[in-house]
């Protein structure tokens, strides 16, 4: 299918909205998976990506039982793969998809960077400090991305000491690590032996600073999936689909990140959009509008690491109505035997689905990495605007945050007597249907066997006066000074966040 159902979206300032993945491993290094499988992914799903393998760490630990060979073997391999990596990397780009080369320097003492060139890198420059890693990527006209920065100084956390906008100008606020917002984050870093998120190494804490850097996210993921669902993606508000245009977009800080769902967000100070630097004014006019892929909770403003403003989907002017032709349906599927029942399986889907007296206008996919397996992947086929087909696979085994679940999302058009017509083959021959009516007031479930096998939810539908907002603010207190920061953080009811880059006045 690829992304023949893409619709543009544009900001009020006129970009147009790109969505990517800039750090992500595989087995050229020391994850899983090879090069070619993850290029295939992320051609499927993505508008761009930067693989950005293991490289080096200089001053690695000795681990217990030696585990720090892991990171030294995975090393060898990155190095060794090079000028293989380079050519798969660069010959992977066409009109519609744009893939860089990068890597990943770890370091104990000053943090873990991803690189990532603007064209092709026939040098893979490994150096034991920072400053000659910073030196090197402003002559090669390279970003240097800091990656989990939350964790402690001297723990793989970021070093602000060093931070330099002129290479690192975004910061990673999200990834399968956690979130580095604050120390108080929803979403914390649990999943790793680095300890919890250092309030002082949050980015809350270095805006309060003073320091000034835009946001993003990527999956970090270790499974060879970039733009792995719940890892993290970053969004750029871009002139075009181009390394050039991105590289402008990254720079000036037209970026934002979300954890999985494609939050679209559009903030802007003034008429200025996110990442801008304003000169001192008396008058912020904040204007932020807001579209989820599920109903939004809460859109949350910023200033100062001070919340100031919050707005709420059912303030929306327009009347709230079951507008049919606006819906939007999440089909989720997966589960099977819980993880005491010792029965770990591999479960493959083979999915049609038909719309019925409506038609389709768009449809995302929400595919987590795990379980690994080369040989499988996650296929939907865009056959016309009224049918889809799905070969997929779940399981609870290696699965991210132990979710045994994937899921697509419709958006739809219709009427209250359209019908959503699921039929499977796999694992089992089932079929179900459902009205969009029926779909206003209850979710439907079915299960494809006996008690234990998987199953899937036709999740009830949403509907615009759910997943849109649109909001206007003035910061009329009289604490108004220079340097006053501002960013939007959005919440939907499903757990999805996002976070835009802040704006900076004065």
């Amino acid at each position: 299918m690829g992304k023949q159902n893409r619709q543009d979206v544009h900001s009020a300032s006129g970009h147009q909205l790109y969505w990517g993945d800039i750090h992500n491993h595989n087995a050229v290094g020391y994850a899983k998976g090879s090069l070619g499988r993850t290029i295939e992914i992320a051609r499927e799903h993505l508008d761009f990506f930067a693989f950005t393998g293991h490289a080096y760490w200089h001053d690695m630990p000795i681990m217990p039982g030696d585990r720090h060979m892991v990171w030294v073997n995975g090393s060898k391999v990155h190095s060794a793969h090079w000028d293989k990596t380079r050519k798969m990397v660069e010959e992977a780009n066409d009109e519609g998809f744009v893939s860089m080369i990068g890597y990943e320097w770890h370091s104990s003492t000053y943090g873990d960077f991803c690189l990532i060139f603007p064209k092709d890198q026939p040098n893979l420059y490994l150096p034991d400090n920072v400053k000659d890693l910073f030196d090197f990527a402003r002559n090669e006209n390279a970003l240097a991305i800091p990656h989990h920065v939350g964790y402690k100084l001297g723990w793989r956390g970021a070093n602000w000491s060093v931070f330099d906008p002129s290479v690192t100008p975004v910061v990673e606020i999200f990834s399968e690590h956690g979130c580095t917002e604050t120390d108080r984050s929803h979403i914390p870093m649990i999943l790793h032996s680095n300890g919890g998120c250092a309030y002082s190494n949050s980015l809350e804490y270095n805006l309060k600073k003073g320091l000034r850097f835009g946001f993003v996210a990527s999956t970090d993921d270790h499974f060879g999936y970039p733009g792995a669902y719940g890892e993290g993606l970053v969004a750029i508000w871009s002139d075009g689909l181009s390394k050039e245009s991105i590289f402008e977009a990254i720079r000036n800080r037209r970026t934002y990140a979300v954890t999985g769902d494609r939050i679209m967000v559009d903030f802007m100070i003034n008429g200025n959009p996110m990442g801008s630097e304003l000169p001192a004014s008396d008058k912020r006019d904040v204007t932020i509008d807001v579209v989820g892929e599920d109903a939004v909770q809460v859109v949350e403003l910023i200033k100062n690491g001070k919340i100031v403003h919050r707005a709420y989907p059912d303030e929306l002017s327009h009347e709230r109505t079951t507008d049919f032709k606006e819906a939007k349906c999440r089909i989720q599927y997966g589960w099977g035997p819980w993880a005491a029942l010792d029965l770990a399986r591999t479960c493959n889907w083979d999915m049609d689905i038909e719309i019925l007296g409506g038609r389709l206008k768009k449809v995302e996919r929400c595919f987590q990495a795990g379980p690994y397996e080369e040989t499988l992947r996650d296929k939907l086929t865009w056959i016309d605007d009224r049918h889809l087909h799905l070969e997929s696979f779940t399981s609870r085994k290696n699965a991210y945050l132990e979710n045994p679940t994937k899921s697509i999302i419709l958006s739809l058009e219709g009427d209250a007597s359209t019908r959503i017509k699921v039929k499977l083959t796999k694992p089992h021959s089932v079929e179900r249907t459902v009205t969009l009516e029926q779909l206003v007031g209850d979710n439907d479930i079915t299960f494809t066997d006996v008690f234990t096998s998987e199953s899937f939810v036709m999740h009830r539908l949403v509907f615009p006066f759910e997943y849109e907002v649109h909001t206007e603010w003035t910061d009329t207190s009289k604490d108004l000074n220079p340097g006053d920061w501002y960013y939007v953080r959005v919440r939907e009811l499903n757990g999805q966040m996002a976070w835009s880059s802040p704006i900076w006045v004065g």
